[in-house]
């Protein structure tokens, strides 16, 4: 390993077994309890409409809340990330391996989230519509995948194996869900997947497929503030290794105009503020 994977390796030691974010989870909270409001309206027009909320929540949970566990540490107790599971709609430990190979691969076509892919031998964006509603390809990419984070994150071993009860809890879930409400059932379905189709656009907008700027800063004060500095995504992929509390907008990030969440839908590849923090 060379001197500089050496010195991040030591640096994202550093960052684990922080304590643990509560303030952030304030997401996932908001997600479950819109979930039982969409459980509890008797209003299909409403709880698909409440649905759609929960799913909103459930992107901004894996973009700050989870996305915060995984670089603070590098396991927790079994029940905890059981529910972290149920929350997430798939193994926590999953989601770990996953955003380690986002950090190893910024982007670049070996990211199981790359915006990117080869078309006909030629490196090709994919489309917003085609990235988001077809995010089970990321899964596929990661159940085939041998080696895909950089070792310096973490040994593979121990995580897969952690994956395994996780995954079962899953399966129970979902087979108690049909058991006792068909409903619940079809409302869990309907939040993770549109769930991580908002994860996906989230990540589409941190990540736009333009060459020359493949991560970018939302810098407005109010919404780092009320998001957890959630916008300042350059500023992390510089330094993941620092906790969210202590991240600071870097004059040198590129930017966007809009959050995340909604700039892919007005994106050009001129549409770039100067770096003026806002």
């Amino acid at each position: 390993m060379s001197k500089q994977g050496d010195k991040m390796k030591t640096k994202i030691k550093d960052k684990h077994n922080k304590p643990f974010p509560w303030r952030l989870s304030i997401f996932p909270l908001l997600e479950f309890i819109f979930f039982l409001l969409a459980y509890s309206s008797n209003h299909y027009f409403i709880s698909f409409l409440l649905i759609l909320v929960a799913s909103i929540l459930l992107s901004f949970s894996v973009h700050i809340f989870f996305h915060e566990c995984v670089h603070l540490q590098k396991k927790y107790p079994t029940p905890i990330n059981i529910l972290f599971s149920l929350l997430l709609g798939m193994p926590f430990d999953g989601y770990r391996v996953h955003h380690f190979n986002h950090h190893t691969y910024s982007n670049g076509l070996n990211d199981f989230s790359s915006t990117w892919h080869f078309s006909k031998g030629t490196k090709t964006a994919y489309s917003v519509w085609n990235y988001c509603f077809a995010w089970l390809r990321q899964v596929l990419r990661l159940i085939r995948s041998p080696n895909p984070f950089d070792p310096a994150w973490g040994e593979l071993a121990p995580i897969k194996t952690r994956i395994q009860p996780q995954k079962m809890a899953l399966f129970i879930c979902i087979i108690i869900l049909a058991l006792v409400s068909l409903k619940a059932l079809i409302l869990y379905f309907l939040l993770i997947y549109f769930g991580w189709v908002f994860t996906s656009l989230h990540n589409y907008g941190q990540h736009p497929p333009i060459a020359e700027e493949p991560i970018c800063t939302y810098a407005n004060k109010r919404f780092n503030t009320l998001f957890f500095n959630n916008g300042l995504h350059w500023e992390h992929h510089n330094k993941p290794w620092l906790s969210w509390n202590h991240i600071e907008l870097d004059a040198n990030s590129p930017r966007i105009q809009y959050a995340h969440l909604i700039n892919p839908f007005f994106e050009k590849s001129h549409d770039r503020q100067d770096t003026t923090e806002q």
